[in-house]
């Protein structure tokens, strides 16, 4: 029981993060159409996202090391890259959702997008570190 509660800690801190760097995205969204495809499959990927992140930034998945959720250094980059991927996994869904016509399409491919974003971040993240350190270095 101790390791459910560790990941909704996980979790609960990831979704305060997602929901409030991704705002930029989620004010733009907030006029996209068709209002109904656009509203489920943003809630899909800000649900997902949340998972995901909670998930992959605990010891239960290794793919890299995660910026700390008050890491301001890396604040504007996590804005940024959050409010693409929901912004992404949204309009990917409601693509899939009104080609097909299905809710259930456009939900599976907002789920793919957000998964596929999440697990990127630290890569993303230590490639950003990697070119800022490059810059900020003065040759020898």
């Amino acid at each position: 029981m101790l390791d459910v509660e560790r990941w909704l800690d996980y979790v609960f801190f990831a979704g305060l993060e997602i929901s409030m760097l991704s705002l930029p995205a989620l004010v733009l969204l907030l006029a996209a159409e068709p209002p109904g495809p656009i509203a489920v499959a943003a809630l899909t990927a800000l649900g997902v996202s949340t998972c995901a992140a909670g998930t992959f930034r605990g010891p239960w998945v290794d793919l890299g090391e995660w910026p700390a959720p008050g890491d301001l250094y890396t604040m504007p980059l996590r804005s940024a890259y959050y409010s693409a991927t929901v912004a992404a996994a949204t309009y990917a869904g409601a693509a899939a959702h009104v080609a097909s016509g299905v809710a259930l399409a456009g939900i599976a491919v907002s789920t793919l997008v957000s998964v596929a974003g999440m697990a990127a971040l630290p890569r993303v993240v230590g490639r950003f570190r990697t070119l800022a350190y490059r810059f900020g270095t003065p040759e020898p």
